[in-house]
């Protein structure tokens, strides 16, 4: 019997045009009259998220949401996570100067308390972004404004993910220790505090609720969603999964992100058999 069904957000959860598929609302609701709790998991902010699923805030009272790819995990409703582990400021200098000098990249920048900053977005980027998360844009090479500020983690942004895999092997592995690094969306390389994963961010929630991880459903669509889905009892992916994921998955789903995937799920693995 499966407890918990945690799942990515965009291009899993979220459909291609980051809306919510009216399946995936139908298996919510009937996930709760099953007791099995839904997490959204994504690498986006608390309230990045909760902005995207503000229309079905109703079914998430009482549950829980993984953040900043694992670093939080906070209780709906309640702003101050229950988990965090702060990136370096020092740390987020040295790859920005680098990246500045030796890629074609953009940045992002997260706080703990959910702003985002950027630097050299693209009119690709910005238009990504558009309607389903809010970027501040800064000029320059200074992270000095981030001073005191709680960082969460930071990104390179590229739409070739090839060229992005290609910056990560040029970079001098001593730039970026103290960090984890992972790829999302086909388009980011992301630097997260050491120990900072999907998976730990799932374990720790299933641990505090008393949860078996084999009791745990997961369900993503490419590299930061890798850990999450070995770690689970059932790692579930949807039919656009990056093939790297398909390879570990123990499902594929026949459904897009678009056609709902928790319906899916609800239907193969969570409903009672007679």
């Amino acid at each position: 019997m499966y407890r918990i069904v945690a799942s990515d957000m965009d291009q899993t959860f979220l459909g291609f045009e980051h809306e919510i598929p009216e399946a995936n609302i139908a298996a919510i609701r009937r996930m709760r009259e099953l007791g099995v709790t839904f997490v959204p998991a994504s690498g986006r902010a608390y309230g990045s998220i909760m902005g995207s699923l503000a229309p079905i805030a109703d079914l998430l009272q009482g549950g829980y949401v993984i953040s900043y790819n694992g670093n939080c995990i906070t209780r709906v409703g309640d702003d101050a996570p229950l988990t965090f582990t702060e990136f370096p400021l020092e740390l987020a200098r040295r790859v920005f100067a680098w990246g500045l000098e030796h890629a074609d990249v953009g940045f992002h920048f997260y706080t703990l308390a959910g702003d985002c900053w950027g630097n050299r977005l693209s009119d690709d980027e910005i238009a990504y972004l558009a309607g389903h998360m809010d970027i501040t844009p800064f000029d320059g090479d200074s992270l000095d404004f981030l001073e005191g500020v709680p960082l969460a983690k930071m990104l390179m942004v590229n739409p070739d993910l090839a060229y992005l895999h290609e910056v990560q092997a040029a970079m001098p592995p001593e730039l970026y220790a103290g960090s984890t690094t992972t790829f999302s969306s086909g388009r980011y390389l992301e630097f997260n505090p050491v120990g900072v994963s999907k998976a730990a961010g799932v374990r720790a929630l299933a641990e505090h609720l008393g949860v078996p991880m084999d009791e745990v459903i997961c369900c993503g669509d490419a590299a930061n969603d890798a850990d999450m889905l070995e770690a689970a009892g059932l790692g579930v992916v949807v039919s656009n999964a990056t093939p790297d994921v398909v390879a570990i998955a123990d499902y594929q789903a026949q459904a897009s992100c678009s056609d709902g995937i928790l319906a899916e799920v609800l239907e193969r693995f969570l409903e009672p058999r007679a």
